[in-house]
């Protein structure tokens, strides 16, 4: 084509340009290590194992496994959270949980008896091979006490019930900690042989539990310490004091954590969700009751644990309160960890998202891009160190899985999502020990948004961008170590977008974000 007849058609057919931002990423300047990204074996994942397993299906336990801990197939996640199960699934239909996937087994029949192995034999056989893909965070976490420790002999507070301020049975509450000592003592022997490193004897304490839709249950925190006191004392009974790292407080939401001052300025109420209206006792201020308690925050090793919902469908949600969760906790103990350890889409939508809970695409890209903003903003806002999303499988239609299947559990119906895929982008490639660092100059949710983080022996440097407009952004990024310029060479990069899951990205030398995608660029340093 004659050079004159090409500009012609370029002033008639202008290449649209591409947007520009200059970004610094300070390796001086760390932040939080960070110790693992995970999912949970909740609540379909056992049915599913035990189904192929016993039509010999090796592939399909073997293709789920690496969706979730491959680091070459899958998203790798660093983390897996185990269910141990109150007996609900044993009681059927008498457990008042009409769904059969929402009900869980039993490992110990009765105080003081012994683990039986047949129990939740998917959610273990699953458990190990998270293990032998690397995995090296595990937590076992608890919806109910076991049922014959409940005062109902329910493993959730039934409406109707009386059971007052918890479903805990007092009298069992030392049987019920023991029994969560011998869970976790057999799943690391040499019957299961996994690690199991954390554990997590209550959820979402502030709830009330009296939908008969799921296991659970509710603690004051009177109740609440009581608990972590005496499993912490039969940890150390047993001797895994030294191993087990105990989790709390579980807190449903970053409001119920909050310290009444800072609940204050964020909307001008006292936090008084779920049991608060009870006349029960105290179900919030989590930071400044366990972080603030000496004997607590020892117990707990000075982290807490929280869960992000509704947290994340409007902007004052999405900024400002992780702003004042993080100066509550400062304010309390400056050095304690935080996790965010359980989230999924719940609640109506907002000025950041147009969407709810229900409804499943498993190819939604909006629903990708949104999530990647959420864990940008726990990570860069709230500082946390580990970030969990809840169902790694579901059988429903919500949002609540990172895989879609079928609810007949058919293995051909394995689908996963877009967001289990944006997740990777940051699971696969941001591994524990490695430290967040500064970076400035893309912080836009409704645009760019981007992080960095430096590996434990500083060779390399990972920078996950999220772009949420419609058109591509290029990042002209400039890496300094306190100041002095630092030598970098891209390595690789990874795309997640409406084409392409989590694939090596092929582009030129300028790091140029495509438009509604979550790219992972690596950097070597030189």
């Amino acid at each position: 084509m004659k050079p004159l007849l090409c500009f012609f058609l370029m002033l008639m057919f202008p290449v649209p340009a591409i947007l520009g931002s200059r970004v610094e990423v300070d390796l001086g300047l760390k932040y939080q290590t960070i110790e693992s990204f995970g999912a949970s074996d909740a609540w379909s994942i056992d049915p599913a194992i035990r189904k192929w397993a016993s039509t010999g299906d090796e592939k399909a336990i073997e293709h789920l496994a690496n969706l979730l801990f491959s680091t070459a197939e899958g998203i790798g996640l660093s983390a897996w959270r185990f269910n141990i199960g109150a007996g609900s699934s044993e009681q059927g239909e008498k457990s008042r949980i009409p769904d059969p996937y929402r009900r869980a087994e039993l490992f110990v029949s009765r105080p003081g008896g012994e683990v039986d192995h047949s129990k939740q034999a998917g959610q273990v056989r699953l458990l190990k091979e998270a293990h032998e893909r690397g995995v090296s965070e595990f937590v076992a976490f608890v919806n109910s006490p076991p049922v014959w420790a409940t005062k109902n002999g329910l493993s959730h507070p039934s409406k109707g019930e009386g059971v007052g301020s918890s479903n805990l049975d007092p009298k069992h509450l030392h049987s019920f900690a023991d029994f969560l000592s011998e869970v976790i003592t057999y799943l690391r022997s040499e019957y299961v042989g996994v690690p199991v490193n954390h554990l997590s004897p209550v959820n979402e304490p502030t709830w009330e539990w009296e939908g008969e839709s799921q296991e659970g249950n509710r603690y004051n925190m009177d109740e609440l310490k009581a608990v972590y006191k005496s499993v912490h004392a039969s940890l150390k009974k047993s001797g895994l004091s030294e191993v087990i790292h105990l989790d709390g407080a579980e807190a449903v939401e970053y409001t119920a954590a909050l310290s009444d001052p800072y609940k204050l300025k964020f909307d001008d109420q006292i936090y008084n969700g779920g049991m608060n209206k009870s006349l029960n006792g105290l179900y919030r201020n989590y930071i400044d009751e366990l972080l603030g308690d000496p004997e607590m925050r020892s117990i707990l090793g000075n982290k807490l644990s929280m869960h992000g919902y509704f947290s994340d469908a409007n902007s004052e949600r999405m900024n400002r309160l992780r702003d004042l969760t993080l100066k509550s906790v400062q304010k309390v103990s400056p050095d304690a960890k935080l996790w965010m350890s359980e989230f999924c889409i719940m609640g109506e939508p907002g000025d950041v998202r147009s969407f709810s809970g229900p409804g499943f695409d498993p190819l939604d890209m909006e629903l990708a891009l949104h999530v990647a903003r959420v864990i940008h903003r726990d990570l860069t806002r709230l500082n946390v160190s580990a970030w969990h999303w809840w169902l790694a499988m579901t059988p429903y239609d919500y949002k609540d899985g990172l895989i879609k299947v079928d609810p007949d559990l058919a293995p051909e119906s394995v689908t996963p999502s877009k967001l289990m895929w944006a997740l990777g982008n940051y699971s696969r490639f941001i591994r524990p020990g490695f430290k967040r660092v500064a970076l400035s100059g893309a912080d836009n949710i409704n645009g760019v948004a981007a992080s960095a983080y430096l590996s434990g022996d500083s060779s390399q440097i990972v920078l996950i961008a999220i772009n949420s407009g419609h058109k591509d952004e290029e990042l002209m990024i400039d890496f300094t170590n306190g100041g002095s310029f630092q030598d970098t060479k891209l390595a690789k990069s990874y795309l997640t977008n409406k084409y392409s899951d989590l694939v090596e990205h092929k582009g030129d030398e300028e790091i140029v974000v495509p438009a509604r995608s979550v790219i992972t660029y690596i950097f070597d340093t030189l």
